[in-house]
């Protein structure tokens, strides 16, 4: 006679050991991580004091905190300064700097290419970019001349604001965008000030990779993109795309709290080993790669760990994608179980399933993810809004055609999860899809997502 072992303790300990483990396999973000800074401003006058933002557990922005240090220098001689400059028209309007310069240093500006024609050109490059078309136009001049810098590598600049808070804000907002700027964790600035008012302030990037380096490592990520774009046609639609993606990523990447560079795009693409971070910043290049809009968002899973992850922008709606929680070298990690597989749970899904195992805390808002139409069961004909036998042929029949481990099988809501498991298990249809000869069968559930998922082998 069949039966069915429904080891439902073994799930509830897998569950609290994915909870317990995640305290210890993300806790190298906290001192590694390298996405929100937290800006600092002391109101000193002190001939070069120098301060350095500690990491803070406690900080708002989470623990994906950048270096951020700060330099006072006292101005005794003003007579240079002009607040009046040539006023460059550019396509988002007037080009002007708040600071104090003089003509000297406005011309050191120009020759470091922070100029009408590079700023329309890394406009037209960062349209599209979530946090950049998200920017008050304000601030907007200021994240191209910093993303201008950063990618020409310029050691330090007098940059067009005066406000540290509006820096912070901008830099976050190009590093969260530009996954491809590897080779910096933070910044410096120095304010020059007098008489208690802030003059002009010296931009200093905080590069982790020499510019020799770096060009020999773009080379390898142009290698690795290139092999990633030969496995897809790229006129396809968004959903394969975003699928294609996430596999490729979590295929070709193993989760190792100890990987080098594990808090950018090299650890993937050169080491093949990250965390959280990498995976996300890893997924958010390729994707672009394909013209998706794919945002780093972070926050926290767990007992308070920080954790990332992005949002995508799939036929003009926003999904939330986590590659981490999807890649088995992760669940054998944290589980000592072996996933057997992708777990596509976290493929395209709505801001409350996300909200029921992620915390977001990321430094903007973000828009709310409320569509169903992409999420991957839905796409694959595996999410049941009742009890379809036709339906349920199908989803096990494409399963064993496409040589799977097992199927997964998500409900519209807690009525039909309970509903499906009754006909499947207590009624012990499960054997009417299952191989003639199984005798027995241990199937795993999440009732957080209504999921069930039954081994094919």
């Amino acid at each position: 006679m069949k039966k069915i072992y429904l080891i439902i303790g073994a799930l509830v300990l897998a569950l609290a050991l994915l909870i317990g483990a995640s305290v210890i396999i993300d806790k190298q973000l906290e001192k590694d991580s390298s996405f929100i800074s937290d800006h600092i401003d002391f109101d000193k006058t002190a001939q070069n004091v120098a301060y350095t933002k500690p990491s803070s557990p406690d900080s708002s922005s989470g623990l994906f905190d950048m270096e951020v240090t700060e330099k006072v220098a006292k101005m005794d001689d003003v007579s240079k300064i002009s607040d009046v400059h040539e006023v460059i028209p550019t396509d988002i309007g007037e080009l002007k700097v708040e600071a104090g310069l003089s003509e000297e240093e406005w011309g050191e500006r120009i020759a470091l290419g922070i100029n009408a024609k590079n700023i329309n050109e890394a406009n037209n490059e960062c349209q599209g970019l979530f946090y950049y078309d998200n920017l008050d136009p304000s601030l907007k001049q200021l994240y191209l001349e910093i993303y201008i810098a950063l990618s020409n590598y310029v050691e330090s600049f007098y940059i067009c604001s005066i406000n540290p808070d509006d820096i912070d804000f901008a830099f976050n907002s190009v590093m969260g965008d530009h996954p491809e700027i590897y080779f910096t964790n933070g910044y410096m600035y120095t304010k020059y000030t007098s008489d208690d008012r802030i003059v002009k302030i010296d931009f200093t990037p905080a590069y982790t990779v020499s510019r020799d380096d770096v060009l020999e490592c773009n080379k390898n990520i142009e290698a690795y993109r290139d092999v990633f774009l030969k496995g897809i046609n790229q006129n396809t639609d968004d959903y394969t795309k975003i699928k294609y993606t996430y596999e490729f990523v979590i295929l070709n990447t193993e989760y190792d709290v100890d990987s080098r560079e594990n808090q950018n795009i090299l650890s993937v693409f050169l080491f093949g080993k990250s965390v959280c971070q990498g995976y996300a910043k890893a997924f958010q290049y390729l994707s672009s790669q394909l013209g998706i809009q794919s945002t780093l968002v972070v926050g926290y899973v767990g007992a308070n760990e920080g954790h990332a992850w992005n949002m995508v922008k799939c036929n003009g709606q926003y999904y939330y994608i986590d590659c981490t929680w999807g890649d088995s070298s992760y669940l054998e990690n944290s589980m000592s179980l072996s996933s057997g597989g992708i777990n596509y749970d976290y493929l395209n899904i709505t801001t409350s399933e996300l909200q029921l195992t992620h915390v977001i805390d990321n430094f903007t808002p973000l828009p709310p993810c409320n569509s169903m139409t992409d999420n991957y069961y839905v796409k694959e004909g595996l999410y049941f809004e009742g009890i379809d036998m036709i339906q349920l042929e199908n989803a096990f029949n494409k399963a064993k055609t496409e040589g799977r481990a097992s199927v997964e099988l998500k409900c519209s809501d807690s009525e039909v999860y309970d509903r499906l498991g009754e006909y499947l298990l207590v009624e012990n249809h499960i054997f009417d899809y299952l191989s003639s000869d199984k005798e027995s069968v241990t199937y795993m559930q999440n009732k957080d997502l209504n999921i069930y998922s039954f081994p094919l082998r």
